[in-house]
């Protein structure tokens, strides 16, 4: 768990969408992280957050998916629990598991001690203090202890096989998980209305299936990759301090990679250009020449065929750089006239 940083508010987004709108709450983490949404994420987000259900946000790797929980859990100041889709988990890593050691060790020195007769011995080692929650059901069970709404983050559920998204339909429809044996708490451990559930966000890449019947329990939304304004946006929201004519080469040469070099088959994506142009900057580079692209092509490449690739192409990466392109020009410079009226705003 990623807790709260105590020096910073803590905000419900539930309750600044249901008092100011979902505008506010684009504001906010817009204000506090850099992240801008796109208008139909944002929506459903929104739709999640009053209805209590998960949001299952599916897209193509580099629409900013991922972001978009971190940025929500940091802008609101929310403790974040995570979970990363893999084949290999199971029920402990997601719900429980009995600790079959200190259950016995329990039995043994009770009976031994002459405080329990055995059968009242195995009777109470079924209790909470024996049970090892995995981190979802630990988010249910922290809501419920502290009254803090935690969110969730359940990154490329789809990885998950069937067997183990099986695993969520109780939590995401009455929000708690019955344990078999539990002697508290009527056997249950989470919440009980919906207000009173954590946020949960579920992403996945198209990869693999998530199965109808997970999908009927969530606020489904599509996370497209952004265009090429709404990249710049961002861009410049991320990285506020790098300069137009930084940012506009790092476009171009990221924009030339993924059109017209083929044989780059991992493209990079926002995350990847955000992280070039705030390495450039921290460098204090100003132009992009082929021996400064080559520089920090660790930040572009995602394979070692790709970086060969990229390195025989470093001639036409300093061109596409260097090359004007009206279109693009302009749109950086709307970009930045946007960011001169909203200061002057503020002010």
């Amino acid at each position: 768990m990623i807790p709260v940083d105590p020096h910073r508010e803590i905000i419900d987004p539930r309750q600044l969408v249901r008092e100011d709108g979902r505008e506010a709450l684009a504001e906010l983490v817009a204000r506090e992280s850099g992240y801008i949404f796109q208008l139909r994420p944002l929506k459903d987000l929104c739709q999640s957050l009053k209805s209590g259900m998960p949001l299952l946000a599916e897209g193509e790797r580099g629409g900013g998916k991922t972001e978009m929980v971190d940025a929500l859990a940091y802008s609101c100041n929310r403790p974040l629990f995570e979970l990363q889709g893999m084949d290999d988990l199971k029920l402990r890593d997601i719900l429980f598991e009995w600790d079959d050691q200190g259950q016995n060790s329990f039995v043994v020195q009770a009976v031994a001690s002459g405080e329990l007769s055995l059968q009242e011995a195995r009777d109470q080692q079924w209790r909470k203090e024996f049970l090892n929650l995995g981190e979802v059901l630990k988010a249910y069970d922290y809501l419920a202890s502290t009254g803090i709404t935690p969110i969730v983050k359940l990154d490329e559920f789809e990885k998950l096989p069937q067997a183990c998204q099986a695993f969520f339909y109780q939590l995401f429809t009455d929000g708690h998980a019955s344990i078999p044996r539990l002697a508290e708490n009527n056997g249950q451990i989470g919440v009980r209305r919906n207000e009173e559930k954590p946020i949960v966000i579920l992403t996945s890449n198209n990869q693999h299936i998530v199965h109808p019947p997970l999908r009927s329990r969530c606020v489904y939304t599509k996370v497209r990759l952004p265009t090429d304004l709404e990249e710049m946006r961002i861009l410049h929201s991320r990285v506020p301090h790098a300069p137009a004519h930084l940012m506009t080469q790092v476009i171009k040469v990221v924009r030339y990679i993924r059109i017209m070099m083929p044989t780059v088959r991992d493209k990079p994506g926002l995350r990847e250009s955000i992280a070039l142009l705030r390495a450039l900057l921290a460098d204090n580079q100003t132009v992009l020449t082929a021996e400064i692209i080559d520089d920090y092509l660790g930040f572009i490449a995602r394979g070692a065929d790709d970086l060969t690739n990229l390195e025989l192409g470093l001639p036409r990466l300093e061109r596409a750089a260097q090359t004007p392109d009206l279109v693009i020009d302009q749109m950086i410079q709307e970009v930045f006239c946007e960011r001169v009226i909203r200061l002057r705003e503020a002010a």
